[in-house]
């Protein structure tokens, strides 16, 4: 798609008076209303008028759209979610077809429908030690046996895509998925806030031996027919349709969630989160005896807590994350994309842990100082509990305003209009 600029701009004001204008560059080009891109536009810009042009994909009984989703924390399967769930409004008898190997559950919580799941890798992305620490030799190890391609592993994803009837195939950010797209015939999108490449090219200094990756990375997402940026985003790309950040909804009011946790309607609720990546949360072992706000831990079962005023959960229980994220008064947790996408939707107060050492941090860092009411927490302040000393100054943050636009629902206009308005 040859762009020029559509602009849409969201005024956030903050509850600490600060506001920011968030601007999204859509992309288009020409300027005739009766062209393709213009109607792109049209769809983008007015959201209920675009329903009616899906809906005559919607009356039909089926349609098969495969996803391959990259298993690197849950933010790329959380940021998939939400882009799912957005095409299940529009289209209701939409059925998603999952390459991942990222656990079924996740989507199962967002979901309303069934989904076909099939466990397989889709890329190597960075092996992860921690939520804060990568490994690049054993990175460069694992690309070193998975890279090329092996043509019997395309060939049978596509022979899959084939007997399922998938009409397109949705990336993030799997570089496999867009080769198997491609064989196929099949239109491939990839959906990205940084692709592989990128990183890999950032790490270089310390990693020379990913050089060999790169182009063979950057050829495959070139190619992807139609090519969405999700803020906060890494590198711009010219031909790129950019969308605000894509976040999942949370579905109950705060007072039913603090009600099912046990934590009085009046009380002071936080969230710990590390998104997905499992964490020692070597910060329990030495808390303080008195700590006023309830502490609200998902993925801290295997820790023996004892304290009244914490509460552990296991990664994958009966609460829904975003109806946490809702329900909580101030989130700490790491600066990672699904956990910012959902906090800059809820308005949540934010003391974000950035990774010192991740080519993402600034421009995470920099849209969350821009966007959302936050303090910096160092690695090692949360390491060693000193933020809970730090409290009563994060919880004096206010929450902001809730953002008007879900990048999940730009989407899957863009996708509906582009593929399935016929």
């Amino acid at each position: 798609m040859i762009l020029s600029s559509r602009r849409f701009n969201q005024s956030r004001q903050s509850g600490n008076g600060v506001k920011s204008d968030f601007s999204i560059e859509a992309s288009q080009g020409g300027v005739n209303w009766g062209s393709e891109p213009a109607q792109i536009r049209f769809c983008l810009t007015f959201p209920l008028l675009q329903c009616l042009m899906c809906n005559k994909y919607a009356m039909k009984t089926s349609l098969s759209i495969a996803c391959f989703i990259t298993y690197h924390g849950f933010g790329h399967a959380a940021r998939s979610a939400a882009v799912m769930a957005a095409l299940e409004r529009i289209l209701p008898h939409v059925r998603f077809e999952l390459f991942t190997e990222c656990p079924p559950w996740i989507f199962k919580d967002t979901l309303r429908s069934d989904f076909g799941y099939h466990e397989v890798r889709v890329d190597v992305g960075m092996v992860q030690l921690s939520p804060f620490e990568t490994d690049l030799q054993a990175t460069c190890r694992a690309l070193e046996a998975w890279i090329p391609f092996e043509t019997s592993r395309v060939e049978h994803l596509v022979g899959q895509l084939d007997k399922l009837d998938c009409r397109l195939v949705l990336c993030d950010i799997s570089p496999l998925g867009l080769a198997v797209a491609k064989r196929s015939g099949k239109p491939g999108v990839l959906i990205e806030n940084f692709t592989w490449d990128w990183i890999y090219t950032a790490c270089l200094g310390q990693a020379p031996a990913l050089e060999k990756y790169i182009p063979y990375f950057g050829r495959i997402y070139q190619e992807a027919d139609l090519h969405v940026q999700a803020e906060p985003l890494c590198g711009r790309i010219d031909r790129a349709v950019v969308v605000p950040p894509v976040g999942r909804q949370p579905r109950l009011e705060r007072t039913q969630i603090k009600a099912r946790l046990n934590i009085p309607a009046d009380a002071k609720m936080v969230l710990v989160s590390m998104g997905g990546v499992p964490d020692r949360f070597q910060f329990l072992r030495q808390l303080p005896t008195r700590i006023d706000p309830y502490i609200v831990i998902p993925g801290a079962t295997e820790m023996s807590v004892s304290h009244p005023k914490i509460i552990a959960l296991p990664p994958h229980c009966s609460f829904y994350h975003p109806d946490l994220l809702q329900a909580a008064d101030l989130l700490i947790g790491k600066a990672g994309y699904s956990t910012i996408a959902e906090a800059y939707h809820t308005g949540i107060p934010f003391g974000y842990v950035a990774r010192a050492e991740s080519p993402e941090s600034p421009a995470l860092v920099h849209f969350i100082e821009t966007h959302l009411s936050a303090q910096r927490i160092s690695e090692k302040d949360y390491h060693t509990g000193r933020w809970l000393k730090m409290l009563p100054d994060l919880m004096q943050l206010q929450r902001s305003a809730p953002a008007e636009e879900n990048g999940a629902d730009v989407i899957a206009r863009l996708l509906c209009k582009t593929y399935f308005s016929e």
